[in-house]
């Protein structure tokens, strides 16, 4: 018998969370990501350590959107955000059409790196989830138990995932300008979360705002049923909240 997949979009317009991991607090690159997302959506940022993956599982975990969308902490987006559109289109995750340096690591080695991967995700077609932009529908990202927190390259196992559970890929137009050079496809790289402890998070490692409020206004619907680590607004650098004008 045919397996059944989940569906690929449910017939209403579906909440989007944003999900970024961080490595460490920073509320001028945490503001400069959230006024480049498009307007009005959960934006969770995630500072807990333990690695990439655990951050993201976490920022998943928490997040309340029907669509996860992963975006790193070290990029720009360049797209018109027709999110009412692209819902309506047939898949299950989606990736990023293009990759490509920004002017400060515009290296050769960069350059080559990213026309690997976008001739790998346009010539041969293969989705690979990279998180400089990803977007998954929730019931995808949990039927495959979310980012493998034990291997070194977690964004090509979440693929590989998804892939052999048969789930639909495909490309939307966003590019994304990469501002930190690429280390995810060293064996060596700092970002995994294999061989580390995963911490459960502690008060102030998860922030929960929303998108396109630079004052750190925190999304709506986040003050009750989130756990007491989380954040509803985006904290000064010498504690307290920023107000919300």
């Amino acid at each position: 018998m045919e397996r059944q997949l989940p569906p690929s979009n449910n017939g209403h317009r579906a909440a989007l969370s944003f999900i970024t991991p961080t490595r460490q607090f920073d509320p001028e690159n945490i503001r400069r990501i959230q006024t480049m997302l498009p307007k009005g959506h959960e934006f969770v940022v995630v500072m807990s350590p333990g690695g990439a993956a655990h951050a993201k599982n976490i920022g998943a975990s928490v997040a309340t959107g029907d669509v996860l969308v992963f975006v790193d902490d070290d990029v720009h987006l360049i797209a018109d955000w027709d999110w009412d559109e692209w819902l309506q289109r047939d898949w299950h995750f989606a990736i990023a059409e293009q990759y490509w340096p920004a002017p400060p690591i515009n290296t050769f080695m960069m350059r080559a790196q990213a026309m690997m991967l976008n001739v790998l995700t346009s010539v041969f077609r293969y989705k690979m989830f990279m998180t400089g932009f990803a977007a998954v529908r929730r019931p995808v990202f949990e039927a495959v138990g979310g980012y493998n927190e034990s291997v070194v390259f977690e964004e090509h196992a979440i693929t590989l995932d998804f892939y052999r559970r048969r789930f639909r890929g495909t490309r939307l137009p966003v590019r994304v300008r990469v501002q930190r050079r690429w280390m995810g496809f060293s064996p060596s790289n700092g970002s995994t979360s294999r061989g580390k402890d995963h911490p459960a998070p502690k008060p102030g490692e998860v922030l929960v705002l929303e998108t396109g409020t630079p004052n750190g206004a925190p999304a709506a619907t986040v003050r009750e049923e989130h756990p007491s680590y989380v954040f509803a607004a985006l904290p000064r650098p010498g504690g307290g909240l920023f107000d919300s004008e």
